[in-house]
């Protein structure tokens, strides 16, 4: 039935990346007509549109950033609406990810299908259509419900028993699809000093983004069809626990007063989920700095989180240290990149670079307000930027404070963010097919 309707409408074979971009762009447009409806707010007016788009993109693009509380702002219907979109941008890029797998398979050629197997890892090759998207569903629902489970087990001793649900599956929704949205006006900063809600949070955003390809041999291997991991699964699991472990000591020497679980948490969370439970706005810049770079960073390929990816990452390192040593085999695991991987590695940085300049420059020129009012804007207004394009949705408190030019460029950081590297990289893949006709002699120039 899935691939019958693959096949029929064209649109998904022959340009999945404009189906990608047509259906998150529909949902983003319904999400935010439905949020300006009356009864999706507490004082029965709605929001104004450029607000409710904006909500509806930071949800759907799973990223957190709001211009209003959630909690307080939205009635039961407003935050369910969230709740879906947040879900449904969740589940919808890591669906369309196994979508462009199979396409891969069943509808180009060999060379093709090895270059989508390269970029998104895993292996795919005894599996259909049906069994990626039962796996993803049933994966998503299944971690989900045993955060939830664990966090009701917690949230009953502060609240009724149908608050305290709502509130747990709420949040392991929203942590799972590295969404960041919270119902409490201080996102976590409550919970600062509980192991057992803060762990059970971590655990679900570190899953929510290490990708569905990792996740599906980790159950292989733990139900013995696996004997060892992937290339991709190990650089995943070993650049994901580095980044986790570096960032929680550099995040701990920037500000002493910090206890070791809110710099645990706040290195988790900022690599696309968004949740605090500190206020960052406080925090030094020194720990500012630490913070983007792992919202730049992000989460894996696959997954709900953003960011470039933490393989790009650990490519770039490799391409690093090959301009320093001089050593052109990139050896890790025993592996070395293809020169096809090295050049999407750096396509991906300098389009992230290129798109995280630009909107912080407009944003320099837009939101004078800001910068004559707000301690710190330069770095504020970086951080906001940053948070948008790695869809991570942490803020130093000028979100709602943007012009209206400034909420348009946070919107399309957060669309482009969120479908854009993934567009862009099948865009490229399927544009494959097109036999290259002139090519042109090369020329030196002067460096340095």
């Amino acid at each position: 039935m899935i691939k019958e309707f693959l096949l029929k409408y064209k649109l998904w074979v022959t340009k999945p990346d404009s189906a990608l971009i047509i259906s998150f762009a529909t949902v983003i447009l319904i999400g935010g007509i439905l949020l300006t409806l009356p009864i999706s707010t507490t004082n029965a007016k709605g929001l104004d549109f450029i607000d409710a788009l904006f909500t509806s993109t930071s949800a759907t693009c799973v990223t957190g950033l709001i211009v209003v509380d959630t909690g307080t702002f939205f009635s039961t219907f407003g935050q369910i609406v969230i709740l879906v979109l947040i879900q449904l941008g969740g589940l919808g890029i890591m669906t369309f990810t196994a979508i462009f797998v199979w396409l891969s398979k069943k509808a180009y050629s060999v060379q093709t299908h090895y270059t989508i197997q390269d970029t998104f890892g895993g292996d795919i090759e005894h599996l259909s259509i049906e069994d990626l998207l039962k796996f993803i569903v049933s994966a998503t629902f299944l971690i989900e419900g045993t955060g939830a489970f664990i966090l009701f087990i917690k949230l009953k001793n502060y609240y009724p028993v149908g608050k305290a649900l709502y509130s747990a599956i709420f949040h392991s929704i929203s942590a799972f699809c590295n969404a960041g949205f919270s119902i409490y006006s201080d996102s976590l900063m409550h919970f600062r000093q509980s192991w057992l809600t803060l762990s059970t949070v971590m655990f679900l955003i570190v899953f929510g983004g290490l990708g569905y390809p990792v996740l599906y041999e980790i159950k292989d291997i733990i139900s013995g069809k696996e004997k060892k991991a992937s290339f991709h699964t190990k650089l995943v699991i070993a650049t994901t626990f580095s980044l986790i472990i570096g960032g929680t000591v550099f995040i701990l020497l920037g500000d002493n007063n910090l206890s070791v679980l809110d710099s645990l948490f706040q290195s988790v969370s900022a690599r696309t989920a968004g949740f605090n439970s500190v206020d960052i706005g406080k925090l030094p810049s020194s720990s500012i700095f630490i913070l983007i770079m792992l919202m730049f960073i992000g989460g894996s390929p696959g997954s709900c989180a953003g960011g470039i990816k933490t393989t790009t990452f650990a490519g770039y390192l490799i391409l690093v240290k090959d301009w320093f040593f001089g050593q052109y085999r990139k050896r890790l695991f025993e592996r070395k990149l293809t020169q096809e991987t090295k050049e999407k590695i750096k396509s991906v940085i300098t389009l992230a670079f290129s798109t995280v300049i630009i909107s912080f420059t407009i944003l320099l020129f837009t939101e004078q307000n800001i910068i004559l009012h707000y301690h710190e804007a330069f770095r504020n207004l970086l951080f906001e930027v940053v948070s948008a394009f790695g869809t991570v949705g942490l803020s130093t408190g000028i979100t709602a404070s943007l012009s209206k030019i400034g909420k348009i460029v946070i919107i399309v950081d957060m669309f482009f963010g969120r479908v854009g590297p993934l567009a862009i990289v099948t865009s490229l893949l399927f544009a494959r097919r097109k036999k290259k006709k002139i090519d042109y002699p090369e020329q030196k120039i002067m460096i340095g």
